[in-house]
């Protein structure tokens, strides 16, 4: 197999020795689109555990139409994306374009309006979609590169595509993970230069949204405020951090030095995970994992 694509390269790749990718109408297909960043996951439904992992990233800037190409250019030799029949294929959006609307108050005719609240929106370019969250009762709502619908939406021909944003995967992951607590509890999802910032209190979703940040001073400054915004105590409340960033890190080490309870999340429950998948941080591909969620 051919790892390398054009401006992206291969920094991962897990695949479980029983997985033979002929037999993908009984597993799912998860895909987590970036323009930095592409990931593959395989979980095999009947045994209800992850078999593969495939991670490439830019190594240089990218835009979401290089991403695309680079998607287009691995499926004539990845085997996950050269195979067009699947139990399922989802897909987890990375960007800013999402809001979140109370599902009493949602419209499935206003979705544009509702964006373009706090987003610029080009139609020619996008495609309005929402995911519902039942037990939080609300509705995500978010863009999805019209090229990128259509493409997939051709290479699995025999499969429906269904999208997410990455925050109703974060979201989902979160309450799965959640303990009882009559606190409310903040999680910090960490992407490069972005954070993702959740905070749950039972069942309730207080606060959810997505910074970008160029600096660890950027990064600290973010979580602080949505602790202070939220009443919460940086010496008291426990912080659970998942993603992108290395225990040494200089953000975990501005992590430990504001708030004293920092915990790096675990992986996923519910869900088992080949031992393959041993060799890897658990705290990361928590996005991509949680897309099993995402029902």
């Amino acid at each position: 197999m051919n790892t390398s694509v054009p401006a992206f390269k291969q920094t991962q790749r897990v695949l479980d020795d029983a997985f033979d990718p002929s037999t993908s109408a009984s597993a799912h297909l998860y895909i987590s689109f970036g323009a930095h960043r592409i990931r593959l996951g395989v979980l095999d439904a009947e045994r209800n555990k992850f078999v593969a992992l495939e991670d490439y990233e830019a190594e240089m800037p990218s835009t979401v139409e290089n991403a695309i190409a680079t998607l287009q250019e691995m499926s004539s030799s990845n085997p996950l994306l050269q195979e067009r029949k699947w139990e399922q294929v989802r897909v987890g959006i990375k960007n800013q374009q999402f809001t979140l609307i109370p599902e009493t108050l949602f419209d499935l005719n206003a979705r544009e309006e509702y964006l373009k609240l706090n987003a610029v929106l080009e139609p020619e370019q996008e495609v309005v979609e929402h995911h519902e969250h039942p037990r939080l009762e609300l509705v995500n709502v978010f863009t999805i590169p019209a090229a990128l619908q259509y493409w997939l939406d051709n290479q699995f021909l025999d499969t429906p595509v269904e999208f997410v944003h990455q925050t109703s995967a974060l979201m989902e992951g979160f309450l799965h993970m959640a303990e009882r607590s009559t606190r409310p509890q903040l999680y910090v999802y960490v992407d490069k230069n972005y954070v993702t910032l959740v905070v749950l209190q039972g069942l309730k979703l207080e606060f959810c949204n997505s910074f970008f940040f160029a600096s660890s001073e950027d990064f600290i400054y973010y979580v602080l405020f949505v602790l202070q915004e939220k009443k919460m105590n940086p010496d008291q409340d426990q912080v659970t951090v998942w993603g992108e960033l290395m225990l040494d890190s200089e953000l975990s080490e501005v992590l430990r030095t504001y708030i004293r309870n920092v915990h790096f999340g675990k992986k996923l429950s519910g869900v088992g995970f080949s031992y393959r998948f041993d060799a890897l941080f658990n705290h990361r591909n928590f996005d991509l994992y949680s897309l099993h969620f995402c029902d």
